[in-house]
Protein backbone atom coordinates (compact mmCIF):
# COMPACT_ATOMS: atom_id res chain seq x y z
CA UNK A 1 0.00 0.00 0.00
CA UNK A 2 1.31 3.51 -0.61
CA UNK A 3 0.03 6.92 1.11
CA UNK A 4 -2.73 8.28 0.53
CA UNK A 5 -1.83 11.81 -1.36
CA UNK A 6 -3.21 14.60 0.34
CA UNK A 7 -2.11 17.84 -1.11
CA UNK A 8 -2.01 19.61 -4.58
CA UNK A 9 -0.17 22.17 -6.14
CA UNK A 10 -1.05 25.30 -4.56
CA UNK A 11 -2.49 23.99 -1.26
CA UNK A 12 -0.99 25.24 1.53
CA UNK A 13 1.60 23.40 3.75
CA UNK A 14 0.00 23.04 7.06
CA UNK A 15 2.69 21.24 8.74
CA UNK A 16 6.94 21.57 7.65
CA UNK A 17 8.42 18.46 6.57
CA UNK A 18 9.64 16.10 3.67
CA UNK A 19 6.66 15.54 1.35
CA UNK A 20 7.16 13.54 -2.00
CA UNK A 21 5.73 13.91 -5.22
CA UNK A 22 3.70 11.47 -7.22
CA UNK A 23 6.85 11.20 -9.38
CA UNK A 24 8.34 10.00 -6.10
CA UNK A 25 10.71 13.31 -5.45
CA UNK A 26 10.86 14.10 -2.06
CA UNK A 27 11.41 17.77 -1.18
CA UNK A 28 11.20 19.65 2.44
CA UNK A 29 8.18 22.07 2.71
CA UNK A 30 7.34 24.94 4.86
CA UNK A 31 4.16 25.53 6.86
CA UNK A 32 2.65 28.50 5.41
CA UNK A 33 4.34 28.20 2.15
CA UNK A 34 2.34 26.38 -1.13
CA UNK A 35 2.85 22.87 -1.99
CA UNK A 36 4.75 23.34 -5.71
CA UNK A 37 4.42 22.08 -9.17
CA UNK A 38 6.23 18.50 -9.74
CA UNK A 39 10.20 19.55 -9.47
CA UNK A 40 10.49 16.78 -12.25
CA UNK A 41 8.32 17.64 -14.69
CA UNK A 42 7.36 20.98 -13.66
CA UNK A 43 3.60 20.33 -13.91
CA UNK A 44 0.58 20.08 -10.78
CA UNK A 45 0.57 17.31 -8.80
CA UNK A 46 -0.39 15.63 -5.66
CA UNK A 47 1.93 15.34 -2.56
CA UNK A 48 2.19 12.83 0.47
CA UNK A 49 3.93 13.03 3.52
CA UNK A 50 7.52 11.25 3.16
CA UNK A 51 7.91 7.82 4.77
CA UNK A 52 8.97 8.14 7.96
CA UNK A 53 7.20 11.20 8.64
CA UNK A 54 5.70 10.88 12.90
CA UNK A 55 4.13 12.27 15.13
CA UNK A 56 4.49 11.72 19.44
CA UNK A 57 2.07 11.22 21.97
CA UNK A 58 0.68 14.75 23.24
CA UNK A 59 1.99 16.88 20.24
CA UNK A 60 -1.04 18.66 18.29
CA UNK A 61 -2.57 17.36 15.21
CA UNK A 62 -1.29 19.50 12.30
CA UNK A 63 -4.34 18.67 9.60
CA UNK A 64 -7.15 16.32 10.58
CA UNK A 65 -7.27 12.81 8.23
CA UNK A 66 -6.89 9.10 9.77
CA UNK A 67 -3.79 7.99 11.73
CA UNK A 68 -2.45 4.76 12.61
CA UNK A 69 -0.65 3.97 15.70
CA UNK A 70 2.80 1.44 16.34
CA UNK A 71 0.42 -0.83 17.56
CA UNK A 72 -1.38 -0.43 13.98
CA UNK A 73 -4.49 0.82 15.75
CA UNK A 74 -6.45 3.99 13.21
CA UNK A 75 -8.00 6.21 14.52
CA UNK A 76 -9.42 9.63 12.71
CA UNK A 77 -8.26 12.96 14.42
CA UNK A 78 -9.17 16.40 13.99
CA UNK A 79 -6.61 19.32 13.40
CA UNK A 80 -5.94 20.85 16.92
CA UNK A 81 -6.46 17.81 19.01
CA UNK A 82 -3.62 15.94 20.59
CA UNK A 83 -2.21 12.74 19.79
CA UNK A 84 -3.26 10.35 22.23
CA UNK A 85 -1.74 7.63 24.58
CA UNK A 86 -2.23 3.56 22.64
CA UNK A 87 -5.60 3.11 22.74
CA UNK A 88 -4.72 -0.43 23.37
CA UNK A 89 -1.66 -0.32 26.00
CA UNK A 90 -2.47 3.49 27.23
CA UNK A 91 1.26 4.64 26.98
CA UNK A 92 2.90 7.07 24.92
CA UNK A 93 3.40 6.33 21.40
CA UNK A 94 4.07 7.22 18.12
CA UNK A 95 1.42 8.09 14.99
CA UNK A 96 1.79 8.42 11.49
CA UNK A 97 -0.53 9.28 8.88
CA UNK A 98 -2.70 6.22 7.91
CA UNK A 99 -2.40 4.32 4.35
CA UNK A 100 -4.64 3.76 2.05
Amino acid sequence: MENLYEHQTDDVVQETGDYTCEEGITKKLYKGDKFPSCPQTEMATSWKHAEGHTHKTGEVVPESGTYIDTNGHEMPLVKGDVFLTSPKTGEEIEWRHAEE
